[in-house]
């Protein structure tokens, strides 16, 4: 069994099952939120642990809720992930330009 591990916006793990198809979302934060298509929403992770399940066109929410698009809080749940990918491409350009800036200076020192 092969399971692809991508570490997501917000504080989500998604694991990929590359034998079943099964995608889980798992969050590592305290909360978080994140626009999954399966669900037809947005998906609020409640605390550290919960999980959301996708295989095929079989979903399942454990200790999430789903908001969907005309739910009051759809537009601040929105706002949450945009703020939480914005962080993320932060953080993912500053380790970048880190390890860039490692691979240079090795380079300057042959």
């Amino acid at each position: 069994m092969t399971v692809t591990v991508t570490r997501k916006p917000g504080g989500i793990t998604q694991l990929f099952n590359t034998e079943t198809g099964r995608v889980t979302y798992k969050c590592k934060a305290d909360s978080a939120f994140m626009l999954i298509e399966a669900f037809g929403g947005i998906v609020k992770f409640n605390q550290k642990g919960s999980m959301a399940t996708v295989t095929g066109h079989i979903t399942s929410l454990e200790s999430c809720d789903l908001i969907k698009e005309g739910d009051p809080n759809y537009k601040d749940a929105l706002s949450s992930i945009i703020s939480a990918h914005e962080e993320f491409a932060k953080q993912v350009s500053d380790s970048y330009q880190k390890e860039i800036q490692d691979l240079e200076n090795k380079r300057q020192s042959l």
